[in-house]
């Protein structure tokens, strides 16, 4: 516990450059190496024996692949490099190994990876992210978590949707003549009878006018506000069924 609790500090602190938290011990030979062509070609082999110490036999004897590049020659090194040129030379499963999320043995570092989670809190772009790969990865077991069900749930475009749409709605109604006849003619061909499932959502979301999302997101609020969808199966759909910009 005592060194999961250090691994932590040391890898959130904010006082570290982002290499000091990489352990090159825990990359593999390839990335090792890759590395150090990056460096030779970004900075000459002049820079590189200056930040390593080793002689100019070693460093050719290394770029020609006749030696194993050592941790200890890449250490150095990878403050020569900015975090994205480390990530484009590492894969994801190295990063997290390096980092000391993902152990040598294939278990989680559970400690640090919650602290990742944490941090989603206060980061919008990963809190986001975060929500984007559960909805696809997840998706079953999110519903299953949240108990959301929409069975027997049939769309219909009625005289108190349409007054909804251009009264009723919280943001953006839809008081145009011509943009609620439109929507009503998505409606009609796409929409009007079919009972809401997964199936129907993966439709609208991969539909190529991609209008009828609107639409579709629009019935959803509808049928939110009468109260024939829970605020889990609201929340849930609104989440998988992008929304299209005007």
């Amino acid at each position: 516990m005592e060194q999961a609790e250090t691994s932590k500090v040391v890898f959130m602190s904010d006082k570290q450059e982002w290499w000091e938290t990489v352990d090159p011990a825990k990359l593999g030979e390839d990335v090792r190496y890759r590395i150090l062509v990056r460096v030779v070609e970004k900075y000459g082999r002049k820079r590189v024996r200056e930040e390593t110490g080793i002689s100019r036999v070693t460093l050719w004897r290394l770029i020609e692949r006749k030696s194993p590049v050592k941790p200890e020659y890449v250490k150095p090194l990878l403050k020569l490099l900015s975090r994205e040129e480390f990530e484009e030379l590492v894969s994801t499963r190295e990063k997290l190994k390096a980092l000391g999320i993902l152990r040598d043995d294939g278990t989680i570092d559970y400690s640090l990876a919650l602290e990742i989670l944490a941090v989603a809190k206060d980061d919008e772009y990963l809190k986001n992210a975060l929500l984007r790969f559960v909805v696809q990865e997840f998706r079953e077991d999110l519903k299953k978590m949240l108990g959301i069900s929409f069975a027997g749930i049939v769309l219909q475009w009625t005289e108190d949707f349409e007054q909804f749409l251009a009264e009723r709605k919280k943001r953006r109604k839809v008081k145009d003549p011509e943009t609620l006849k439109y929507y009503r003619s998505l409606f009609m061909k796409y929409l009007e009878g079919k009972e809401l499932s997964e199936e129907l959502i993966d439709y609208v979301v991969s539909h190529p006018n991609k209008w009828l999302r609107n639409v579709f997101r629009h019935y959803i609020q509808y049928l939110y506000y009468r109260r024939k969808i829970s605020p889990e199966t609201f929340g849930w759909i609104m989440e998988v069924v992008p929304y299209k910009k005007l």
